[in-house]
């Protein structure tokens, strides 16, 4: 506390208990006076300056003076005014101004002190809000950067995406001008048998044979057209488009001895799309299935109403799982990348699954690989329903 911040009582009170506890420290050392006696005043003056300031530091000079002349020199108990006395009081007066001057110049030193203090923590304070908001600043534009390191990485993943579909659209054009002609000349021929004379039997195989080389051009040229184009849209019963493609592939499933078995919820919600491309994806994953179980293996097909908790929209979940071979853990990542493939070499091409995925994606779906080595893989497919063609046959079911 200031000494201009105490109360006049309490520098006073000050100066009069100082001088009181030296007269009595000096009554216990001796009757006369000695040099004791006066540093015992003087230390009493020099306290009552100190903390009480000039005037309890001329209060105790008066009352260490006239306690020095009354009860200490000769003669005692009385007040004699000489030099003597004159001399004292202006020793008494000499200490207590500089010690107040002391005091005063140790006051002005704490305050400037203070207020150093005080305007540097200001300014300690002022230039840590500042670095906290250039941190803040720092932090949005790192934050900023590794955004735009993404959507960089992001392009360039997509860069090499498109890469792969320009190598496959080359490839896809390559393949259709070196097959075109022997097609042509297959169908040909086959056109020609048709005009001979052949029993029901032949004629029905003939059939089937014109109907699939036609069915490879038009592939061919669905590819030549675009290697991801944007689908047919038509209506299609998933369940249907199942069995005609189980139909169509028992032969091969009777010739590796694989056992089919379906499960189909009821009231599927119709897909909008193309049937032929979601036909293809069925043969490549089924066909895949095929080659990875052995005799006697199984091979599960199931579809589904998607539930809100897997997907934002409603759709079908399609899933395929065999209890083939697997693939291999490190492998599974890169099942979707152009030429990789499980099967033996001058067997698989490794396009299989790339065309699928491309052709899930243009049907807005999802398709996801799980497998396990020595255990099987199952092939998820999820297909986006189409909302108005359903309302449509709610409609017609309730008239």
């Amino acid at each position: 506390m200031l000494t201009e911040n105490r109360s006049l009582g309490l520098r006073c009170g000050i100066a009069l208990a100082s001088v009181a506890l030296a007269l009595s420290i000096a009554s216990l050392l001796s009757p006369r006076a000695d040099p004791s006696h006066f540093t015992l005043f003087f230390a009493a003056v020099m306290l009552s300056s100190w903390y009480g300031g000039l005037g309890a530091g001329l209060l105790a000079t008066v009352l260490s003076a006239l306690s020095l002349d009354y009860f200490f020199i000769s003669p005692s108990h009385t007040l004699v005014f000489d030099w003597g006395a004159l001399l004292r009081l202006g020793v008494f007066l000499l200490v207590a101004t500089l010690t107040n001057s002391l005091t005063a110049a140790r006051k002005r030193a704490e305050e400037e002190l203070r207020r150093a203090h005080a305007e540097l923590e200001k300014r300690v304070q002022e230039r840590t809000a500042e670095l906290a908001e250039a941190n803040v600043s720092l932090r949005a534009e790192i934050a900023e950067r590794k955004e735009a390191q993404n959507e960089l990485w992001r392009l360039q993943r997509e860069m090499g995406h498109v890469e792969r579909l320009a190598a496959l659209g080359r490839m896809a054009a390559t393949i259709a001008h070196e097959l075109g002609t022997p097609l042509n000349s297959v169908l040909g021929y086959t056109q020609l048998l048709a005009q001979e004379s052949l029993s029901d039997d032949a004629r029905r195989r003939l059939t089937i044979i014109e109907a699939q080389v036609k069915r490879m051009e038009e592939i061919i040229q669905h590819y030549l057209s675009h290697t991801r184009g944007s689908p047919r849209h038509t209506p299609i019963h998933i369940r249907q488009l199942v069995e005609e493609t189980l139909v169509m592939l028992n032969p091969i499933f009777q010739q590796h001895g694989v056992n089919v078995k379906t499960c189909f919820s009821e009231n599927l919600p119709l897909l909008l799309g193309d049937d032929d491309s979601l036909q293809r994806v069925l043969i490549n994953v089924l066909d895949n299935a095929v080659n990875a179980t052995k005799a006697g293996g199984l091979l599960s097909i199931s579809a589904r109403e998607s539930r809100p908790s897997e997907f934002k929209v409603p759709g079908i979940v399609l899933e395929i799982t065999d209890t083939g071979a697997g693939i291999p853990r490190e492998l599974l990542p890169k099942i979707f990348d152009l030429f990789v493939t499980t099967k033996p070499s001058g067997k698989g091409t490794g396009l299989g699954l790339v065309v699928c995925q491309e052709i899930v994606k243009a049907h807005r779906g999802v398709i996801d690989i799980q497998s396990e080595v020595g255990r099987g893989t199952s092939v998820r497919i999820f297909l986006p329903a189409d909302g108005k063609a359903n309302e449509a046959t709610t409609a017609e079911g309730v008239r």
